[in-house]
């Protein structure tokens, strides 16, 4: 893909090139199509289809029937700790909510309502955190999501037992380093803070209202291993705070970020 930007511009966030853009594919079906047909011609392979027209789903098979010795191919993705990182390390919502659809797959369900009635059910079961202290709408924390502050903490100090922690631990953004949080900085002006760089994991979650005028949620939660040695959970949200650009966002995670190198120092 090319194109052009004012000579001017300067990247939002971090203020610094690269600047990153994501395009949402909103036929993930045709978008596949397409990249199959290409990649065939590139290789050689006669492909009488057209490459950009919709997937004629109508002519697969029934789902779950496809012959097997019919499989000329198979796609084998990556180990589903490379596409946590990805997610969680840049807020990537669309993979959160195909994070969820595939997690009710193993499941034995197929939608989204039944992937949360299935999440639901384990995080009472295995979690101890009850229905009534959050509200799931889908896999990304989009529109009206909520959850108290308790559960929150109480799933990540249950993730700081798992066998899976070290992979877990390892997909959140680094204050200062990386992800959502790598131009979190500011802190770093108070030589008592600026050891906490590298040393706070946590994961970022942002809502800004439709008129773009309110951020209705700042949340950040995650893990600190403080200057003392320890390893603390912790969990900080701001509410319905009056913005009028992209710049009081950004500050509201300044905030949050002098706040965790604080608890880093003090704890």
């Amino acid at each position: 893909m090319a194109g052009s930007v004012p000579v001017d511009l300067v990247p939002p966030l971090t203020g610094t090139f690269p600047l990153v853009r994501t395009v949402r594919v909103v036929e993930p079906a045709n978008y596949a199509r397409t990249v199959l047909v290409e990649l065939l011609r590139e290789n050689g392979v006669r492909v009488d289809a057209s490459a950009d027209k919709p997937n004629p789903v109508t002519l697969l098979p029934p789902q779950r029937r496809y012959p097997a010795d019919a499989k000329v191919a198979e796609l084998t993705g990556l180990p589903y700790a490379d596409d946590a990182k990805f997610v969680i390390k840049v807020s990537y919502n669309i993979g959160a909510d195909t994070s969820l659809l595939l997690f009710g797959l193993t499941q034995g369900v197929d939608n989204m309502d039944a992937a949360l009635a299935k999440e639901r059910h384990i995080l009472a079961s295995r979690y101890g955190i009850p229905p009534a202290e959050y509200s799931f709408l889908d896999g990304s924390g989009g529109g009206e999501t909520r959850a108290l502050n308790r559960a929150v903490t109480r799933m990540l100090t249950a993730m700081s037992r798992s066998a899976i922690f070290a992979s877990y631990l390892d997909s959140f953004p680094v204050l200062g380093v990386d992800g959502s949080l790598a131009m979190v900085t500011d802190y770093e002006s108070d030589p008592t803070l600026a050891g906490a760089t590298g040393q706070v994991q946590a994961k970022t979650g942002t809502y800004v209202s439709d008129t773009g005028s309110l951020l209705k949620g700042q949340a950040l939660g995650g893990y600190i291993e403080t200057k003392a040695g320890r390893r603390i959970v912790f969990q900080l949200v701001v509410n319905n705070v009056p913005i009028s650009s992209l710049d009081d966002v950004v500050q509201v995670f300044q905030d949050q970020g002098r706040v965790s190198a604080i608890l880093w120092r003090d704890h």
